[in-house]
């Protein structure tokens, strides 16, 4: 038993440091669904796939610079939570006749008794609350990230040689990642929670559903190896934040095939210089709460819990083009690079491998990327494995983008679509956003309370903003 429990404690509190995911650098990109891979009318090859450089062999330069956010499950339950706590009094005595000592005599005596949302605005709260505290506890996590930089992509014309000597890039990129997310044990994820009736223990489950909460009698043994609040309960917090900032050098050299088209390779090699912070929490209910307690009761920030170290990253990346038509395949921190934490395990940035499709037809561009790998990502036993492509209509002086992603990983956050588009203008300015299409109330179940007159506002769990440019000559 104490080995088992050790097992579960490790696996709950190692899991999820291992990886990185692919990100997103560069307007054009970010607008058409995050595909870039195979896209040709980008200055962004450097980052997507280094072979590019010289399949699209003008010289570009390109900046960009963006901020992003998502979240599952945090922010409703915070919500009802205020909503909760705003109509504490009269959810209180709305309680009363639940708790009564009869009621509680019904369900020692095996019946069940239930809390119905049609009832009223109080038990509406209630239940609203339980079916959030629910979806947390199933799935949740709050991303945040900002990447950006500025790239420059170099074809030296040199007619006595055959072919070029090929194109070269480099580039100055600083990105920033932020991840919290708690884990709740698996073996251990069931509501049962005991109370005391005449001197005697009675244990009771809550079973929650999307309109009302019912509770019924349970049993010692299931209170012990399968509640949420048994004492042989593992669960895990955790979070944490990178920052990386890097100079990445790249070149690539294309093959005329003549009528059957253009081969491209490419590799990238990128310094890195890395800021780690991070803090973690795990143990059952008590212990995290006591932990957490302690933890917020006594932090203070030191600069040497954030750990500094330089790496080196290495890319490889093919291209092959005809009429019109682009299949790009790279492969990225080919190296693993490890990166270290004060007070949590070591992280890894594992290979990310991304396939992409593209077309080019004068002002029409088409791309389409999907990951190989699936990507850990800075949030516990979260994966990232990107799906997306769109549409570019570029003209002289105005370019519109639009596009559409999806994480199809078995163990990602489940936003659904993320629709994205953006605009370019005079050939300089970009301006481009992604938005998810679930979205969630900011204030709670009802209109008034708390945060007032922002109660009925909606906002999407995914959403990014980016600015950028660039020139191609």
């Amino acid at each position: 038993m104490a080995v088992k429990k050790t097992l579960v404690l490790c696996a709950l509190a190692c899991s999820g440091v291992e990886g990185l995911e692919f990100g997103e650098m560069g307007d054009t990109s970010f607008g058409m669904g995050g595909a870039g891979v195979a896209l040709e009318n980008s200055a962004w090859g450097l980052y997507y796939n280094p072979a590019l450089l010289d399949i699209d062999a003008r010289s570009k330069l390109g900046y960009s610079f963006g901020v992003g956010v998502r979240e599952k499950n945090i922010l409703p339950l915070a919500s009802n939570a205020l909503q909760v706590f705003n109509q504490s009094d009269t959810i209180a005595q709305s309680l009363q006749g639940l708790m009564s000592s009869s009621t509680l005599q019904t369900l020692a005596d095996g019946g069940s008794i239930s809390i119905n949302a049609n009832q009223g605005p109080n038990e509406r709260t209630i239940v609203n609350a339980g079916n959030a505290l629910k979806d947390f506890l199933n799935l949740n996590g709050l991303h945040v990230d900002s990447q950006n930089g500025i790239v420059v992509q170099i074809h030296p014309k040199m007619k006595k040689i055959k072919g070029g000597i090929g194109t070269f890039g480099i580039g100055v990129f600083a990105s920033l990642f932020a991840g919290a997310s708690a884990v709740v044990d698996p073996r251990h994820n069931k509501l049962i929670f005991p109370f005391t009736i005449d001197g005697n223990n009675v244990y009771t489950r809550a079973q929650i559903n999307a309109n009302s909460i019912s509770f019924q009698q349970s049993t010692q043994s299931a209170y012990l190896n399968s509640s949420l609040l048994s004492s042989n309960a593992n669960n895990a917090a955790r979070v944490q934040a990178l920052a990386i900032g890097s100079v990445p050098i790249g070149y690539a050299k294309g093959f005329d095939l003549k009528k059957a088209g253009r081969i491209s390779v490419g590799v990238t090699f990128r310094y890195l210089y890395t800021l780690s912070y991070g803090l973690g929490i795990s143990g059952n209910v008590d212990q995290v709460i006591t932990k957490a307690q302690n933890l917020f009761s006594n932090f203070s920030f030191s600069m040497q819990d954030m750990v500094r170290q330089s790496h080196f990253g290495l890319d490889l990346g093919g291209a092959y083009r005809i009429k019109g038509f682009t299949l790009g395949l790279v492969g990225k921190y080919l190296n693993a690079p490890k990166i270290r934490y004060a007070h949590l395990p070591d992280m890894r940035i594992d290979p990310q491998v991304r396939l992409g499709l593209g077309y080019r037809w004068k002002w029409l561009n088409l791309a389409m990327d999907f990951d190989l790998t699936s990507n850990k990502m800075l949030m516990l036993d979260k994966r990232s494995q990107m799906i997306g492509g769109g549409v570019m209509f570029n003209w002289k002086w105005f370019a519109l983008k639009l596009g559409a992603m999806g994480n199809v990983a078995q163990a990602g956050l489940h936003q659904g679509v993320i629709l994205t588009g953006g605009i370019r203008l005079f050939r300089v300015l970009d301006f481009s956003v992604q938005s998810g299409l679930q979205t969630v109330a900011l204030g709670g179940s009802a209109a008034s309370g708390i945060l007032g007159s922002l109660a009925d506002m909606k906002l999407p769990n995914y959403l990014a903003f980016r600015v950028g440019g660039g020139w191609e000559w």
